[in-house]
C-alpha cells in the first residue's frame, strides 16, 4: 500500500474515532495495522471500550515491532493492572522504565502522540502493583522513588498515596482521546493536487485572436510578417482573405516565358581548350559564357605533358534576406473505601482533591 493511501485511511479512522464510531475506527486501523503506532492506537481504543484483554494483545504486538516503545509497555501495564494481573503489570512497568533509558521523561508529541511519559508515573505504578500484591514495604519504597522524580503538580498525588499506603489508588495512564495522529503537513501533501488546472473557454471579439496555435505561425498565415508588415502590401488581413488562401498567394510565383527562362546549369568540363572537344561538340551557351569569362591561356594548345587546368567548381549564390534564425492525562486517584481495583473502563475519574 502506498504512503498516500495509508495516510488517507489513517485520517478516516481518526475521524471515526473522534465521532465515537469506535468500531469503524478499529476496522480502518486494522487495514493498515502493520506499524507500532497503529497497533498502539488500536490498543488505546480497546482500552477506552473497557476491552483490556484485546488491548493487551495490541500493545504486545506493538512492542514486538518496536521493542523500545516505552509508552506501549506503560499502557499495557495499565490494562493488566485493571485486569488485576498485578504481576504482569509490574513487569510491563519495569520494561517501560528500562526503555526510558534513565531520562526523567519522554515527549511523544513530535511522533504524533500528545503525551509525555514521566519516570515518576512509572515508578508510582510499580509501587501500586507491589502494594496490591501484598508487598507493602517494597511498594512504599517505589513510591518514595517516585516522589523524588515528581515533575508536575499532577504528581502531588504521590504524597497522598504514600500517606494512605496506596489504599484505593489507581495508576497513571494515557488520557482517553489521545492517539497517534499524522502531522497536518503529511495529510496536506497526501491530497491530490491539480497543477495544470481546468480548461477554460475564452471568447474573443477580435479576429486577430481567433487562433490556438503559436502566434508567429498564425500571423504568417494571415500574411503578417514578424515586424507587423503585411507581406503583399495590403492594409488589413481582411483584404487578404486571411488564413491558408493568403499563404498560397505568398508562396505562388509569377510565370516566366519560356524564352526568358534561364537554361539549367550543366556540369563544367574537367578540362578546357581541348581540340577534340571543340571540333566535335560545340559549347553550350552557358559553357561559352564561362569560357569567355575565364582567363585565356597564352597559347592555343597546352604543351605536351603540361598539367590540366581545373575549371571553377563553386559559384556564389545570393541568399534571400530575412532567413530563419536560431531558437489531559489519566491521573492516579483514590476511591475512598474502595477495594482493590477490579476491571474498569480506561478513563479514570478526576484526581483526589483536584
Amino acid at each position: 500500500m502506498s504512503l498516500k493511501a495509508e495516510l488517507e485511511i489513517w485520517a478516516a479512522a481518526l475521524k471515526a474515532y473522534d465521532e465515537e464510531d469506535f468500531e469503524t475506527a478499529l476496522q480502518k486501523f486494522a487495514a493498515i495495522g502493520d506499524s507500532s503506532k497503529i497497533l498502539t492506537n488500536m490498543g488505546l481504543i480497546y482500552a477506552t471500550l473497557g476491552e483490556h484483554e484485546a488491548a493487551v494483545e495490541q500493545f504486545i504486538s506493538a512492542t514486538q515491532l518496536d521493542q523500545y516503545l516505552a509508552v506501549a509497555y506503560f499502557q499495557c501495564g495499565v490494562s493488566n493492572f485493571l485486569l488485576t494481573r498485578y504481576d504482569l503489570a509490574y513487569k510491563d512497568f519495569e520494561e517501560a522504565l528500562l526503555y526510558l533509558r534513565g531520562n526523567q521523561s519522554i515527549n511523544y508529541e513530535q511522533l504524533g502522540l500528545k503525551f509525555k511519559l514521566f519516570s515518576a508515573e512509572i515508578l508510582f505504578n510499580k509501587g501500586l502493583c507491589l502494594i496490591y500484591m501484598n508487598r507493602l514495604e517494597e511498594g512504599l519504597m517505589e513510591l518514595e522513588e517516585a516522589k523524588k522524580e515528581k515533575a508536575t503538580d499532577e504528581h502531588n498525588v504521590i504524597d497522598d498515596a504514600m500517606a494512605d499506603n496506596g489504599d484505593g489508588y489507581t495508576v497513571f495512564s494515557i488520557p482517553v482521546g489521545v492517539l497517534y495522529r499524522p502531522s497536518e503537513n503529511k495529510l496536506k501533501n497526501a491530497k491530490a493536487k491539480d497543477y495544470m488546472g481546468k480548461a477554460k473557454l475564452v471568447a474573443t471579439s477580435d479576429v486577430n485572436e481567433q487562433y490556438t496555435t503559436f502566434t508567429g505561425v498564425t500571423r504568417l498565415k494571415q500574411g503578417i510578417s514578424p515586424a507587423g508588415v503585411f507581406l503583399d502590401g495590403s492594409d488589413s488581413p481582411a483584404e487578404n482573405n486571411l488564413g491558408r488562401a493568403n499563404t498560397l498567394a505568398i508562396t505562388s510565383r509569377p510565370s516566366i516565358p519560356d524564352e526568358d527562362r534561364p537554361q539549367p546549369l550543366q556540369r563544367a568540363k574537367t578540362t578546357i581548350n581541348t581540340t577534340r572537344g571543340a571540333a566535335t561538340n560545340p559549347p553550350s551557351p552557358v559553357e561559352k559564357d564561362v569560357v569567355e569569362k575565364a582567363p585565356r591561356s597564352t597559347s592555343a594548345d597546352p604543351a605536351p605533358g603540361a598539367p590540366l587546368v581545373r575549371s571553377i567548381t563553386s559559384a556564389s549564390a545570393s541568399r534571400a534576406p530575412g532567413g530563419p534564425l536560431g531558437p489531559t492525562r489519566g491521573l492516579s486517584v483514590r476511591r475512598p473505601g474502595a477495594a482493590p481495583p477490579a476491571p474498569v473502563p480506561a478513563a479514570a475519574p478526576a484526581p483526589k482533591g483536584l
